[in-house]
């Protein structure tokens, strides 16, 4: 292999959680951190395509609608996260990729879903098509002798989801009656026990988002299912297709981007979550059970435990406040919901049960007085100092926010002794805009998903939302949505050198990477959201006719593998 080669996969890295980095060892990592990008980084575009640097290419593992081999079922829409786990044989894999939303009409997008489906099913999508798009596609891959990566049919070869059967743990839904599916997929984690954990977030599109004081949701919305089942975080196994997907409901009911597992043998597992909403708040969860390595952890590890909710003072220091019935009530400013009886002091004495507070995670944090945020999107573990990433991707507007950066942030904090403590310490380590550095650094906007390589170098996708994308001169300068390598040390720490553009009117998301680190996995979200399929005499950025490429094409979410060559 070429030292170039090397170069690249030792800094493209095996973590797409902390939990799960490895590869190098801390010490090596060290040694590495804060060298120059191991790619001649690329200027920002407007091309109706996946830019990537000299060198790269990539191949299209599954597109919007493939049917998968060996099923009756078909790749979802609009892939996000993506996990990769390896099987005994070298040559295969399974490669897990959450499906988020259909990409329905909304203010500023055509709906380029509707436009679409009758071109690639031939007939008009119906709510029971929608159900179908949603959720988590395992794939079982392949690598040929050219070193490309295909899905082989296969027992493991499946799809989760608006319909799948589930099962529940924790204070909530132990009554539920019919729970199944999962919906609204954004991201999630590969855990150090080999399972995944697939984020439910922006319910509220699909079933009603209010609960009650007792916890208890309505039936309703598109697909007129109780909102109270929907908006946790799940766990799945992909090697063992017999399993039954579980909903932790200990890790709290809220729009979740996603989960970032710490797990240290002999310690409790913590969990760090962000609530993707603006005035959202960040969460961690601390198990009673202590992490053994050895031990059966599947379905049962993050099923009894502490939900709390994080308070960012101005002076840099914050604590965790537990949802707990015994937590003492100190509403934030302008929190209306639920309300508050006279002479009421305890989350216990507005709620049920625990189960009732978990539910309405993000109403409880309020009355505790959680901060609200700049919509907390990506949490990430650094894989040698095990501080904490957090990816606010806009600005906050409740009362005497910490968070008024239109570009948004990447926030870092450090816990105060192991993560099972209630106090920490935080700072802004990179403000999102438009600034260029005299080392050839990028500015970028609108920080998403987060990802470490072993020696801990930050890759960031970014999601600057369709209205504003090439449309709001505050955010032309940035050209399409990317993909940026960010130091996290040495001369270079906190340089963004943009690695790869998005097609157009779309985002990349979900990076993640096999064992071997000679392939990046990766998420092409709604091109043409936007504007829909481009025709003759529509310009780019306006549209999108990727991956074809061909006037009048549809747009296909896809994810792909890129590698040398």
């Amino acid at each position: 292999m070429a030292r170039g080669r090397r170069q690249f996969l030792t800094f493209l890295g095996a973590g797409l959680t902390g939990a799960c980095a490895g590869g190098l060892g801390p010490l090596a990592a060290a040694a590495q951190a804060g060298r120059s990008a191991p790619f001649q980084p690329i200027r920002s575009t407007t091309q109706d395509d996946l830019v990537l640097p000299s060198g790269f290419r990539y191949d299209i593992i599954a597109r919007w609608g493939d049917r998968l081999p060996g099923t009756n079922s078909r790749f979802g829409y609009n892939a996000d996260f993506t996990a990769f786990l390896p099987l005994d044989d070298p040559r295969d894999g399974v490669l897990v990729v959450n499906h988020e939303y259909v990409s329905l009409p909304e203010p500023g997008e055509i709906g380029v879903y509707t436009q679409t489906f009758p071109l690639v099913r031939g007939y008009p999508p119906r709510v029971e098509d929608e159900m179908r798009e949603v959720g988590v596609s395992v794939l079982h891959l392949r690598r040929s002798g050219a070193g490309r990566w295909e899905v082989v049919a296969s027992p493991l070869t499946r799809r989760y989801d608006a319909l799948s059967p589930m099962t529940a743990s924790g204070p909530a839904l132990q009554t539920a009656r019919g729970l199944s599916g999962t919906l609204e997929n954004c991201s999630g984690c590969h855990t150090p026990w080999q399972t995944v954990l697939t984020c439910e977030e922006n319910v509220q599109r699909c079933v009603p988002e209010a609960v009650d004081t007792a916890g208890r949701g309505t039936v309703g919305g598109r697909f007129g299912r109780d909102g109270a089942h929907y908006g946790w975080v799940v766990e799945l196994d992909p090697r063992d297709p017999g399993w039954t997907p579980v909903k932790h409901t200990m890790l709290g009911r809220f729009r979740h981007e996603n989960v970032a597992v710490r797990a240290e043998a002999g310690r409790p597992v913590a969990a760090y979550m962000g609530d993707d909403r603006t005035n959202g708040h960040v969460y961690r969860f601390v198990s009673d059970e202590r992490y053994a390595p050895t031990a059966p952890s599947r379905g049962s590890l993050l099923a009894r435990g502490r939900l709390s909710a994080a308070v960012f003072h101005a002076d840099g220091t914050g604590e965790w406040r537990a949802l707990a019935p015994e937590a003492p009530l100190a509403p934030s400013p302008g929190s209306l919901h639920p309300p508050i009886p006279r002479g009421v002091t305890t989350l216990g004495q507005v709620y049920k049960d625990l189960g009732a507070i978990v539910t309405d995670a993000f109403s409880a944090s309020n009355l505790i007085g959680a901060t609200p945020t700049g919509r907390p999107e990506d949490i990430e573990i650094h894989p040698i100092d095990r501080s904490v990433y957090i990816a606010f991707t806009a600005e906050a507007t409740a009362q005497g926010h910490l968070f008024p950066n239109l570009y948004g942030e990447i926030w870092r904090i450090v816990e105060e002794g192991d993560a099972s403590g209630t106090r920490f310490t935080w700072m802004r380590w990179k403000a999102g805009g438009p600034n260029q550095t005299p080392r050839g650094g990028r500015g970028f906007a609108a920080p998403d998903n987060l990802a470490f390589d072993p020696a801990g170098n930050l890759w960031v996708v970014t999601d600057i939302t369709t209205v504003r994308l090439n449309a709001d001169e505050r955010f032309t300068m940035f050209g399409n949505n990317g993909m940026f390598f960010v130091p996290t040390s040495g001369p270079g720490a906190g340089v963004a050198l943009q690695f790869a553009s998005a097609p157009c009117e779309a985002e990349l998301a979900g990076p993640s990477w096999p064992n071997d680190r000679e392939t990046m996995f990766l998420s092409v979200q709604h091109p043409g959201e936007g504007y829909g399929i481009r025709t003759a005499g529509v310009a780019a950025p306006r549209g999108s006719n990727w991956p074809g490429g061909r006037s009048g094409d549809p747009p296909l979410p896809s994810v792909v593998a890129i590698r040398r060559g």
